[in-house]
């Protein structure tokens, strides 16, 4: 992360990847993603570029006026079939309301999600000990390449690139570890398999989202607590403030931190980043967070795959870290895969683990 010399706060909060970034190829056969960083291509991935769409591509404005028209549309169908719909009766859809209890998954682990764990924060940014105990570490033995986020007992959260080609024998899950310079270990699993999206496109970088299932469970006792996800697939997050976390570079090129940090970014809306440089590129299943205009704030190399949580009475994971161009650059906020459209997914995709009953 980029800290202030003088109160060590985070300004550059930066993500691991995969590999160290492998240069893209010429546009028109640009190399898969490896990485957070994303360099700016001389043009945007062909499937998105406006000669190839069946339509041209909307403006801004357009853009605007379209997401406002959706969200409505959305919430008056949710209003209506909420109304329609008797308690008693069991919902055809995963969501049942914009309650998070609907979310059908196995609600076995006596714990409440997304609850941080008390202590006193020095400094404003610098995370003691084990605040958010749900952010993971994704190691090759004792290298740290990705970021993850605990979402039950048995799976971990994090970006497609991560596991993209990748031999996931050797690959360890750590909870837990505040310090990665200290002895303690936290708590260590290995990965039985990993499910990326079937979507995912390492060219247009769209379904960047992935599951790690542990080979064991993670007992949700005592300080160890998984993060919510979105209450419903309508939970936007536009305009919070979001929190990212994670043992990211100190800079673009910089070096990796070996305490957690945060760093705290405001959520725009996607006709907000269609604005920026990347214009057509952001889609639906996307989020962005950042300061548009003075950049300083942003997610880079060092912990792709790590969470944007939000705090909404407990903490909801929002965002998985997935893009950039550069760090914390002005006109090029961070992007993130967003979760709220992948809950069915997830429930369908995470049925033999345990969620907390609140």
């Amino acid at each position: 992360m980029k800290s202030n010399p003088s109160a060590q706060l985070s300004s550059s909060f930066v993500f691991c990847c995969c590999s160290l970034l492998a240069s893209l190829a010429a546009a028109h056969s640009p190399a898969p993603f490896a990485g957070y960083y994303y360099p700016k291509p001389a043009r945007l991935p062909a499937l998105l570029d406006e000669n190839t769409s069946p339509s041209p591509l909307p403006g801004v404005q357009a853009d605007y006026i379209d997401d406002l028209i959706e969200g409505h549309k959305q919430q008056i169908l949710s209003n209506v079939l909420g109304a329609a719909s008797p308690a008693s009766e069991p919902a055809l859809s995963p969501f049942e309301s914009s309650d998070a209890k609907a979310f059908r998954v196995n609600r076995c682990a006596s714990c409440t999600c997304g609850v941080p764990n008390a202590n006193r924060i020095v400094g404003g940014t610098q995370v003691r000990t084990n605040k958010y105990p749900w952010i993971a570490q994704m190691l090759r033995g004792t290298f740290l390449f990705c970021g993850g986020t605990l979402i039950n007992d048995r799976y971990v959260l994090t970006a497609a690139h991560c596991v993209h080609d990748m031999d996931m024998s050797k690959v360890t899950v750590r909870l837990l570890q505040l310090d990665r310079s200290s002895q303690h270990q936290g708590i260590t699993r290995a990965v039985a398999f990993a499910h990326a999206h079937a979507g995912y496109d390492p060219v247009r970088l769209v379904h960047d989202i992935a599951l790690l299932r542990l080979d064991t469970p993670v007992p949700l006792v005592q300080s160890m607590r998984p993060v919510c996800l979105p209450s419903g697939p309508l939970q936007s997050f536009d305009h919070q403030k979001a929190i990212a976390a994670g043992w990211g570079l100190s800079q673009e090129g910089g070096s990796t931190s070996s305490v957690l940090q945060e760093t705290v970014v405001p959520i725009i809306t996607n006709a907000q980043c269609r604005a920026t440089a990347y214009k057509s590129m952001i889609v639906d299943t996307m989020l962005c967070a950042g300061y548009v205009q003075t950049g300083g704030k942003d997610a880079c190399q060092g912990d792709s795959g790590g969470p944007l949580i939000v705090p909404d009475r407990i903490f909801r994971l929002a965002g998985v870290v997935s893009f950039g161009y550069g760090c914390a650059k002005p006109n090029a906020p961070g992007v993130y895969t967003r979760v709220s459209r992948y809950l069915d997914w997830i429930a369908a995709n995470t049925r033999d683990a345990c969620y907390c009953v609140q």
